[in-house]
């Protein structure tokens, strides 16, 4: 068709002009895919330059006009097909409308014309026109409610993808010596950990030597697999499982399957917030959440929602400020309630242990006993809503229990749980709720907790009875000139020992910008009541150094009261290299010096305490080593993820991560790179003050993404640029003509010719035959090349032999 033809060839067009040469031609009826282009002399004379069609006889009789279309001001340049009835008014086809987002009527109201849909601006709403016939324009403003919503996300929804690591190993050790009278001992806890491309295996060792008896004792041994895609972890080996909202957690070995969502940093597993709005023209949105500002994005005319917003757990506001290209705006603000506690909708997590349950841990190596089968299912059955199942087993005695989280809107979250037991002793049951709201300012929490007698559960021992009741009660406020308060209570009721009751009080308070205070109590209700209370005064000298006045005051109800002061002075070890320490004063005539200093290799410690009587000192060093692509590397301890950054012959250069000093480069030209995050994107850049003059370089700055608590290699492209400076005779004596060009035979690289026949030209060899042309002239000769200290080292005088047109 030829309106199909026209559309295909102008739809893209921004140039007015070009458009009237080669679009605005006339076109006969008949014209479509195939036909030769129209020549001017076809020209019908019409207001357009374009004639006249009809779909059949009897229908109405449109004129095409191709206008330049903007809407509310988007400065969109676009050129399109618009048709003209004999009254003037104008009909938009419907792939426009709905490509600028418009609301459409239903079919019902389109207007055929050959064979595509066009719907009359009288019959979209909320729209007022401006047509310019002479300059073919067509201006539109539309109200907000005329365009369909436009979704904007929060932050990147883009999944990083990690680097599979290469073979490689570290070492952590922890060591220790002591010395104080009548008891010397050495101490040692090490951890040995193995990693390739299907994950990573530790295992740990303490080993004692107390007065000659040497021991030593295997703790737990894993090799964990990640799937970030699939947000999920299999661990081989000691783990402790998990145990749902009403169960206890145990050391086991075996094998435990589920969910992880530390696997995807950034990931939202609870329901998300999200706000709406309007803007009439293009607008700027800032989002902002308790006062700080965490996006900031831009959305065309028309509904739009801001999704997948980064709230805090506990209540708040978020406001959003919709500034529109003519500096107005308009501020919307909308309070929720978010929690940690709910999976978003349709969303599930869950986990599989078996095994057998450890025994005797830090004493002996081996010793499992029972086996244990658990699982744990939760589904955010709405966003209010998420739902959980969990089932374990031993031997002789089963556990199954059913309950969820519910969020009550703008006030907090109501969780209710049941579970039945049965064992060799019959059957039992369990009931728990809890209610918990957080704020800026009030917060409070309770839960309630029955279990019957004969109820059995994994972790609780064979002979003790589950306690009959379990009760306790939060409540805390925050403000900013008074300071925070919080008090708690709780009391466990239980059928085969004494009852337990406690209540607790804390305050802190900031004076100013450089003091705080603190006071804290505790108080047993039951039996021999006893309270403690601590009042602590510190004092910031600045963000490492600090002075902090301690009293403890101790009341027994068998009458026995105590009170203790002491004096600290304290500088806390920095990110990086530096040093620490502490100095520690007690009234009972005691004290304490520590001093630490900490390095990249490790961290080193001294500690001497003295008493009335006696005296003991304290020796210490923690550390780690690695290997890693054929090189070991000492480094502190390996607790996370790192990196090996390489960069070949350029040793003693500063590495930094995320903008901040993270190691420097050995003799060969590389460092390690310790505590990245796992998953995530961690930027390793290069101090370009270190890097010679001579230094091609090619990118400063690279991205790792390591798998949990493996290593990956970067190497950056940076490489001794080689250049020298020389000058090129002819064999005349003349100097080669100046533009002439240098190159390497075999190579394309060219380099241009100065005056007096000087070149300068990097990548050279030790022995490198070059190329000389200008105009219709070549010659070829060789360069010799020591590299040397010299960033620019100039090699003299070079004749150029062999000229051939």
């Amino acid at each position: 068709m030829a309106t199909t033809s026209i559309r295909n060839l102008c739809w893209t067009s921004r140039n007015l002009a070009a458009v009237f040469l080669i679009c605005a031609l006339p076109w006969p009826a008949g014209a479509g895919q195939g036909d030769k282009l129209p020549t001017t002399g076809q020209t019908t004379g019409s207001e357009a330059g374009i004639p006249p069609t009809r779909e059949a006889p009897g229908e109405e009789i449109f004129q095409e006009r191709l206008l330049l279309v903007d809407i509310n001001q988007q400065q969109l340049d676009q050129t399109v097909l618009v048709l003209e009835d004999q009254a003037g008014m104008l009909y938009l086809w419907r792939e426009d409308l709905l490509r600028w987002r418009f609301r459409l009527p239903g079919d019902e109201r389109a207007t055929l014309h050959q064979g595509e849909k066009y719907f009359a601006l009288a019959t979209l709403s909320d729209i007022a026109h401006v047509y310019d016939r002479q300059q073919l324009t067509l201006v539109m403003t539309v109200g907000a409610d005329a365009f369909t919503e436009t979704t904007r996300l929060s932050g990147s929804e883009e999944i990083p993808q990690p680097t599979k690591s290469r073979p490689g190993a570290f070492l952590n050790y922890d060591l220790s010596a002591s010395q104080a009278p009548g008891a010397n001992q050495r101490a040692g806890q090490f951890e040995l950990g193995y990693f390739n491309r299907l994950g990573v295996g530790t295992s740990n060792l303490l080993a004692t030597d107390l007065e000659g008896h040497v021991r030593a004792t295997r703790l737990d041994s894993t090799w964990t697999m990640d799937f970030p895609e699939k947000r999920q972890t299999l661990r081989l080996g000691d783990a402790v499982n998990v145990t749902g909202s009403w169960g206890r957690a145990v050391l086991f070995g075996g094998i435990q399957f589920g969910s992880n969502f530390g696997t995807q940093p950034g990931f939202l597993s609870f329901p998300p917030q999200s706000l709406a709005g309007q803007a009439v023209l293009p607008s700027t949105v800032d989002v902002f959440i308790g006062n700080a500002l965490v996006s900031s994005q831009s959305v065309p005319p028309g509904p739009f929602a801001i999704r997948n917003l980064p709230v805090i757990t506990g209540a708040g506001e978020v406001q959003l400020v919709v500034r529109d290209l003519l500096g107005r705006e308009q501020v919307i603000v909308q309070p929720f309630y978010g929690s940690q506690a709910l999976l978003k909708k349709g969303l599930a997590s869950f986990s599989a242990e078996l095994g057998f349950v450890r025994k005797n841990f830090g004493i002996a190596s081996n010793d499992y006993g029972s086996w244990l089968g658990t699982g744990t299912y939760r589904r955010g059955l709405s966003d209010r809503f998420t739902g959980e199942i969990h089932a374990e087993s031993m031997r002789q005695q089963a556990t199954a229990g059913i309950g969820g989280d519910y969020l009550l809107p703008r006030f907090g979250t109501f969780k209710a749980y049941i579970a039945g037991s049965q064992n060799s002793l019959g059957r039992g049951h369990l009931a728990s709720f809890g209610l918990e709201r957080q704020t800026q300012t009030w917060s409070f929490g309770t839960q309630l907790q029955w279990a019957s007698r004969g109820f059995s559960q994994v972790g609780l021992p064979t002979s003790q009875m589950a306690p009959a009741r379990v009760s306790s009660l939060n409540l805390s406020h925050a403000a900013p000139s008074a300071g925070a308060i919080s008090v708690a209570y709780i009391w466990q009721h239980n059928r085969d020992r004494p009852d337990s009751r406690i209540a607790t009080l804390s305050y802190n308070r900031s004076l100013g910008k450089k003091l705080s205070l603190g006071i804290s109590a505790i108080r047993n209700l039951v039996g021999d009541t006893s309270t403690m209370a601590f009042v602590m005064l510190n004092i910031a000298f600045d963000n490492a150094t600090s002075l902090s006045f301690n009293s403890q005051l101790s009341h027994g109800g068998n009458g026995d009261n105590r009170q203790e002061f002491s004096t600290t002075l304290q500088r806390n070890l920095p990110g990086g290299e530096g040093y620490g320490y502490r100095v520690q004063a007690r009234s009972d005539s005691s004290a304490e010096v520590a001093y630490a200093l900490q390095t990249n290799a490790g961290t080193y410690s001294l500690d001497l305490a003295h008493g009335r009587d006696s005296s003991a000192t304290r020796l210490g060093a923690t550390g780690g080593v690695v290997m890693l692509g054929g090189e070991v590397f000492l480094s502190r301890r390996i607790d996370q993820s790192f990196a090996v950054v390489r960069i070949p012959d350029y040793p003693n250069v500063g590495i930094l991560a995320d903008n901040q000093a993270a190691g420097r480069t050995n003799a060969k030209g590389s460092a390690l790179i310790p505590r990245l995050r796992a998953y995530d994107r961690n930027l390793i850049s290069v101090d370009q003050q270190d890097l010679p003059l001579d230094a091609e370089i090619k990118a400063l700055r690279l991205i790792a993404v390591p798998y949990f608590r493996s290593g990956v290699e970067l190497t950056f492209p940076i490489n001794h640029a080689r250049g020298a400076t020389f000058s090129v005779r002819l064999e005349d004596g003349q100097w080669l003509p100046a533009g002439a060009a240098i190159q390497e035979v075999g190579k394309e690289a060219s380099y241009s010719v100065g005056y007096a026949g000087e070149v300068y030209m990097p990548g050279l060899g030790p022995l490198t035959r070059l190329r000389a042309t200008w105009g219709k002239y070549h010659c070829e000769f060789q360069l010799t090349f020591t590299p040397s200290a010299d960033p620019l080292p100039d090699l003299g005088s070079f004749i150029c032999k062999g000229i051939e047109p």
